[in-house]
């Protein structure tokens, strides 16, 4: 009975760890559309050229730091289910859905950098 308990504690883990992992995500994407629709007006762009190299970088460390964190996330979950989901259906999604969100930090970071870029030569 105690096993059943560890195993079914260790899921609703991992189920967290994946949950925490799309809340860095949706961090990431709704934090570069708001900069994106910040800059939209002229008052904010002018004043964000005087700093748009560091908006970049700091916009490049914070994908890298999440790129991280997912990377974490990701272990801890594969840890937790003590069980490899191998090339199963379920474990060839999980993969996807793992890759996806790093596509979806990458795309986020690139959007607001050529925004960023754009913005500054205008």
């Amino acid at each position: 009975m105690t096993q059943d308990r560890e195993i079914s504690d260790a899921r609703a883990l991992a189920d967290r760890a994946v949950n925490y992992s799309d809340a860095l995500v949706a961090l990431v994407f709704i934090g570069a559309s708001g900069l994106g629709i910040a800059l939209a007006d002229p008052d904010t762009r002018g004043s964000l050229n005087l700093v748009t190299g560091w908006m970049i970088a700091g916009n490049a460390v914070f994908g890298a730091v999440t790129s991280l964190l997912l990377v974490v996330l990701r272990r801890w979950e594969l840890d937790l289910r003590a069980e490899p989901l191998g090339d199963s259906k379920v474990g060839r999604y999980s993969r996807y859905f793992y890759w996806a969100r790093h596509i979806v930090v990458w795309i986020s970071v690139v959007q607001i950098t050529s925004v960023l870029l754009l913005s500054g030569l205008g």
